[in-house]
């Protein structure tokens, strides 16, 4: 025992020292080789070989000695040994990991021991999570890993241990693999394609697994995304795409895409075998199951959560998987329907007792009673439940991608038809409700879809509606509706309050407030009540907007809303509501007054949410996201204001220039509410894809709205002398810059998504500004779902109307000329902002997540330790600060990994307290409706971060508005408790004596790189210029 210990003691002293490290290879070997030595110190010695990593001569002196040993007559037990401490020595080299590869492929491919066969592999699976890695995975790798999965005579668990290789090797531990060619890929295809046929359970989802990553890499290496492939990589992928080979692998079609179909059916086919081996059958007289026991049921479930999360995770890549899963669906639901019935009928000719004797009365049965009401939920239900989900969720992927057609849809509606008078409606209500809603908007796509090929002058419903989004959400509402009442008559409230908040998410506001008005008289808490009545404050504002847009629509939903009974629409009254409200278009005159009343609905929905009472930090999401919404509706009513004051036949150069000042006002507004919402997707660190994406939506069609708001009446390019002059009086450098400055944010946010109007706008932000930087923007819009794609359409005319008016301006030089001009501009700013209401406002996902927000607290103390507690400074002299700063509530989402944080602490010669502002400190540093300071920080501290890391000088001081400002910028690295320190010199030497706030604010660098905001959740320090 103490030879043992003293040899680990040595080998930590090894990793310091090179010297003693060299002594005590010595000792290692000859301790190993002596023949009196005991089993256990040979042991410990091996396992200290892999200490001797102090530096690159010792590692090489290490391997070189261990090597030898390893291949000489050592136990098989000690060479096992061996074997790891070579591989852990060579783990972090790149030039012993490549020795140390070849050295465990001879073990696996000669007639080594089944021990050193498996440690081996072990090994090898070790190293290839090394970040040396793609050096060492070459075609001598990759044959012997396909050789010992094709071999039916070695041992299930060492194919296992190979497949595992193969997935991190395909799952992007290492992307190049400069080594793989056609040949190769074929071969690891073919041989796991068989291996995902065995009976091996393990085996079986391994080679799945791996199958369904290549076949993903491959369609991400083909569509060129970042830094996933190399040139080479790339052009195999391409090439195997079309290749003979991948034909004959998939015995017919154009290759890759019938692997995939034969893919996602073998994954089907194991479900459905799953299915069968635990649903119950009879031989006439008792009643056998695959597995009655619970932890049977679990597992089975876990195993085909699995499966199908692979066909998801194939379906995001290519939708036909997604397609022919939900083909089968319906069948499997269907096969365990008729299964209960099967067992009920049986289970009821007999008096049960057979059955007890057979399983015991203590034994549960797999296909338990189905009561909601008592949360019994059997087996099959859980079945269901997953197929259910899964089908929403593939459902989804599929309408984002476009690729339903009519046999998608006649095969979703029988399904959705079918769950609903099933006996698993009232256990998975909620989630047979998405499933209607999913396929009632793919059959809504495809009908449009349909109808623009025959007319490409547009169809008579698109050119009256318009967009896409106003010809389902009425069809939308009503099955919402109907659904909601179903669930309330039956008192499943939960499954009612889940319906809310889809309907909060998808824009359908005459059913959410429906909802939560039912909801809110039955809660019993105070802080539910108060959540439900803000929701509903919420959804009658926007409902009322929808009604003003849709008077007619809007009158016959609130008409379903009072009736008692179901309001049912079938699946096949598509094409009538398609076209029951053409030609419903209000008239946007006398908004501004009804907005109002909007307006203060949405205030009081946040300030029922300040008033809760809630602990810091829980409703910081909510409450800020309603506050934007409600700045947004604010600049509305003063947009429709202007727009309603004067007619359009008015417009001339006399009224541009006494508008103009007012729309770049706007202008300006939209570009900072913009920015607003960029904080707000940036400031919280759990916040999934879809709010992420939903908030990016919203921060856009600021940015456009923007745009058009100073354009409409500016043509920069008309040789009208006249307009001309109105220019000259109006605008300067200072105004030529900030409409620079909006066209520079549209772009960056559209960077990528159509690259015709970007360069149009790129080109037209030039003639503004030359030296203007482009950069792109965190907050952009995919042109994905059917929302985000016909929000593009929306604004793709609006770029295209105002840069097609500043093309027709060129050369104008007559007033009368230059009339129509404006009558245009005011024209697309109405019908801009009347499409943009339009647009369903949709709440994000992260908005029903209601817990404390990763947030920030900064404790703030003076440097100097004969004063530590007192902040104060004399006149004329720099405030030095120690700070501490703290992460709050991350905790709460463990895979959140903060690696830096970086704080900005400002303060002004205005932040001067007054007598007693000290008493009158506020304890909380966020206030959802006063962001302004906030994002103007957070700018600051991104241009600081930007700066430092590019090397470039920051300027202290005089930053902005040409107003003074100190500042001072500090880094921490937090340690495990999120704890941060450092300190900075504050330089407030001009200040005259006072007291003064100091602001702040901070973000963080994640481990993979992105940058996030953080809130403040405590107010800033205060220090006194005093005199001594």
């Amino acid at each position: 025992m103490q030879v043992r210990a003293s040899l680990f003691a040595a080998g930590c002293f090894c990793q310091f020292s090179e010297d003693f490290a060299f002594i005590v290879l010595g000792i290692l070997v000859h301790m190993i080789c002596a023949l009196r030595m005991s089993s256990k110190v040979k042991f410990a010695a091996a396992h200290a070989f892999s200490k001797m990593q102090c530096s690159a001569s010792v590692a090489s002196r290490a391997y070189k000695a261990g090597k030898q040993l390893l291949l000489g007559s050592l136990q098989d037990e000690l060479k096992a040994e061996m074997l790891s401490s070579l591989s852990k020595l060579t783990f972090k080299s790149t030039t012993l990991i490549a020795q140390q590869v070849d050295l465990l492929l001879s073990f696996v491919s000669h007639g080594s021991a089944s021990l050193l066969k498996a440690r081996a592999l072990k090994c090898l699976s070790f190293l290839i999570g090394s970040s040396a890695c793609s050096v060492s995975v070459n075609r001598k790798v990759l044959s012997m890993l396909i050789r010992i999965i094709d071999d039916d005579d070695i041992p299930v668990d060492f194919q296992c241990e190979a497949l595992r290789i193969l997935c991190k090797i395909f799952h992007g531990t290492c992307p190049d693999m400069p080594h793989m060619d056609l040949p190769d890929l074929f071969n690891v295809v073919l041989t796991v394609k068989n291996a995902a046929q065995t009976s091996d359970k393990a085996k079986r989802g391994l080679a799945l697994c791996l199958l369904v990553d290549i076949l993903c890499r491959i369609k991400r290496t083909r569509k060129g995304h970042g830094s996933l492939s190399s040139e080479m990589w790339h052009a195999i992928c391409s090439e195997f795409h079309g290749s003979p080979e991948a034909t004959v692998l998939a015995s017919c079609g154009d290759g890759l895409s019938n692997i995939v179909c034969q893919v996602t059916s073998l994954i089907i086919y194991h479900i459905s075998s799953l299915i069968k081996q635990t649903t119950v059958e009879s031989d006439g007289e008792v009643i056998h199951t695959g597995n009655l026991t619970s932890v049977g049921s679990l597992s089975e479930v876990k195993e085909c959560k699995s499966f199908l999360s692979l066909i998801l995770h194939l379906a995001e890549e290519y939708p036909s998987a997604g397609l022919i899963a939900l083909d089968r669906i319906r069948y499997l639901i269907q096969t365990l329907d008729s299964t209960y019935d099967k067992f009920n009928m049986e289970n009821s000719s007999t008096s049960g007792e057979v059955f007890k004797a057979k399983w015991g009365a203590g034994k549960p049965c797999v296909f338990g009673p189905l009561e909601s009401d008592s949360m019994q939920i059997s087996f099959a239900s859980k079945l269901v439940l997953c197929m259910l989900r899964f089908a929403n969720a593939c459902l989804n992927l599929v309408n984002e991608s476009g690729a339903v057609n009519r046999e998608v849809c006649e095969t979703l509606k029988h399904l959705a038809e079918y769950m609903q008078k099933s006996r698993f409606y009232d256990c998975n209500s909620f989630e047979i409700f998405c499933l209607s809603m999913h396929a009632y908007l793919a059959c809504c796509c495809c009908r449009m879809t349909s109808v623009n090929q025959q007319d490409s002058d547009h169809s008579k419903v698109g050119a009256n509606l318009g967009f896409f989004h106003n010809v389902f959400w009425v069809g939308m509402e009503w099955r919402t509706l109907e659904f909601t009442k179903n669930m309330l008559q039956k008192r499943n409230y939960w499954a009612a309050y889940r319906v809310g908040k889809y309907s909060c998410c998808e824009g359908l506001w005459f059913a959410a407030a429906f909802t939560f008005r039912k909801l809110t008289g039955g809660v019993q808490s105070d802080s539910s009540r108060c959540w439900l009545k803000s929701l509903l404050l919420l959804a009658g504002g926007e409902s009322e907007i929808k009604l003003l847009l849709f008077p007619k629509a809007g009158v016959e939903l609130i008409s379903g809303l009072q009736t008692e009974g179901n309001c049912e629409r079938s699946f096949t009254c598509v094409e009538e509501e398609m076209s029951r409200h053409v030609g419903e278009k209000a008239d946007l005159h006398d908004f501004e007054g009804k907005l109002a009343r909007v307006y203060s609905r949405i205030c009081s929905a946040e300030e029922t949410l300040a008033a809760s009472g809630a602990s810091v930090g829980v409703y910081y999401f909510h409450r800020w996201f309603i506050s934007l919404r409600a700045k947004f509706l604010e600049i509305l009513m003063d947009m429709l204001g202007l727009l309603s004051s004067h007619k359009f036949t008015e417009a001339n150069p006399a009224f541009a220039q006494n508008k103009n000042p007012l729309m770049l006002s706007f202008a300006l507004r939209l570009n900072k509410l913009a920015k607003d919402y960029d904080l707000l997707a940036t400031s919280f660190l759990d916040i999934d894809f879809w709010s992420y994406r939903s908030i990016s939506r919203l921060a856009l069609s600021c940015s456009i709205l923007a745009f058009c708001s100073a354009f409409a009446l500016h043509f920069s390019n008309t040789d009208s002398a006249l307009y001309k002059n109105v220019l000259s009086c109006g605008l300067g450098n200072s105004e030529k810059f900030l409409k620079a400055v909006i066209i520079k944010d549209m772009v960056e946010r559209l960077w990528d998504m159509d690259s015709k109007i970007t360069m149009q706008l790129q080109q037209f932000m030039t003639s503004f500004w030359e030296d203007m930087d482009l950069f792109q923007s965190r907050t952009r819009v995919k042109s994905s779902g059917h929302i985000e794609r016909a929000s593009l359409e929306v604004f793709e005319i609006a770029i295209s109307g105002v840069l097609q008016n500043q093309k027709d301006s060129r050369g104008v030089k007559d007033e009368e000329d230059l009339q129509p001009l404006f009558v245009r501009g005011l024209q697309l700013l109405s019908d801009m902002t009347r499409n943009l209401m339009e647009i369903p406002f949709q709440v994000p996902k992260y908005f029903f997540s209601v817990r404390p927000c990763i947030g920030a607290e900064l404790f703030v103390f003076n440097a100097d330790s004969r004063s530590k507690h007192d902040l104060s400074v004399s006149p004329g002299f720099q405030l030095s600060l120690n700070l501490c700063i703290q992460l709050k509530n991350a905790m709460i989402e463990p895979h959140v990994q903060v690696a830096k944080m970086h704080c900005v602490l400002a303060v002004r010669p205005s932040n001067r307290l007054s007598i007693g502002g000290k008493e009158r400190q506020m304890q909380c540093g966020f206030h959802p409706r006063k962001t302004d300071e906030m994002v103007e920080l957070n700018e600051m501290l991104l241009l600081y971060i930007k700066a430092e890391t590019s090397k470039a000088d920051m300027m202290n001081s005089e930053v902005g508005n040409g107003v003074d400002l100190a500042t001072a910028y500090a880094c921490f690295e937090p340690n495990e408790k999120g704890q941060g320190f450092s300190s900075c010199l504050l330089n407030v030497s001009a200040f005259p004596e006072g007291s003064y706030q100091i602001k702040w604010h901070s973000c963080c660098i994640d481990n993979s790189g992105s940058h996030w905001s953080l809130l403040p959740l405590n107010a800033g320090a205060i220090f006194t210029i005093r005199k001594p």
